[in-house]
């Protein structure tokens, strides 16, 4: 066991058990044509595993004090690019990527929203993720968990909830179970082609105003024309969490909504 001190504020949780690591190495799919990135390496559990099985693999690390033994952990291997710098506030460079990480709970969202503005750059995300987030990521469009986020990894991801994750594969142990996710970026740009995502993501935002409001009352309050929601709108109690993507098009599409 590591004498490192693990630090709160970077939300620090390793991986901790040799299982774990098989089964993410076998849904993964790294080959020798594989480039990697990975975001918070951490002890280096998860690198070690992607720098016998890839191509290439660059790791960001914001915490100095790790970056002394990860160097002499992984000095062997010349496929091995570590960056100690904040991924957030770093340029994402290369092509084809395939993303592999047990990233800081804490910026989840930020993190997979970057990784998807980087989308031309990236080909999958595997992440590990709390287990409450990993549904909201990865749910179908139905019921109280879908939320903007939602609506914004399916635009543009095919998402997969793989398997759960219980705390007790990480040290130190956090207080909630985790999930391991799959995030396939959309190269035929499916609903980018049928919509313009400026507009849909400004008419998601007013449908998800209220959640506990019906779709219509959030959109009258939006300044939407009652008498055109109605008219395209086949049940005024439905919610905004019951529409697809697909159906949300339609809608947009129905009121002729073109604002930003």
């Amino acid at each position: 066991m590591s004498s490192y001190k693990h630090k709160k504020k970077y939300g620090q949780n390793f991986l901790d058990s040799k299982e774990l690591l098989e089964k993410i190495k076998n849904v993964v799919n790294l080959n020798k044509d594989t480039t990697v990135l990975e975001i918070g390496p951490g002890e280096g559990y998860l690198t070690s595993m992607i720098l016998e099985n890839a191509k290439f693999l660059t790791s960001y690390e914001i915490d100095s004090d790790l970056i002394s033994n990860l160097e002499k952990k992984f000095k062997k291997y010349d496929n091995f690019k570590l960056i100690n710098e904040d991924f957030m506030l770093s340029d994402i460079v290369g092509e084809n990527l395939k993303v592999v990480a047990n990233i800081p709970y804490y910026i989840t969202t930020p993190i997979v929203e970057k990784l998807i503005e980087n989308k031309e750059k990236i080909d999958e995300i595997y992440i590990m993720v709390q287990k409450e987030v990993a549904i909201r990521l990865c749910t179908e469009f139905s019921g109280s968990d879908v939320s903007t986020l939602t609506h914004y990894i399916r635009y543009y991801t095919i998402p997969e909830y793989l398997f759960t994750v219980e705390k007790e594969y990480f040290n130190p142990i956090p207080k909630v179970d985790s999930a391991f996710i799959k995030l396939k970026i959309r190269k035929d740009r499916k609903y980018e082609n049928m919509i313009d995502e400026k507009i849909y993501f400004s008419f998601i935002k007013k449908a998800f105003s209220q959640k506990r409001k019906t779709l219509i009352n959030n959109l009258k309050k939006a300044g939407f024309d009652k008498e055109e929601l109605e008219k395209n709108l086949v049940n005024d109690k439905i919610r905004a969490e019951e529409l697809s993507i697909e159906q949300f098009i339609d809608l947009i599409k129905g009121l002729k909504y073109d604002r930003l």
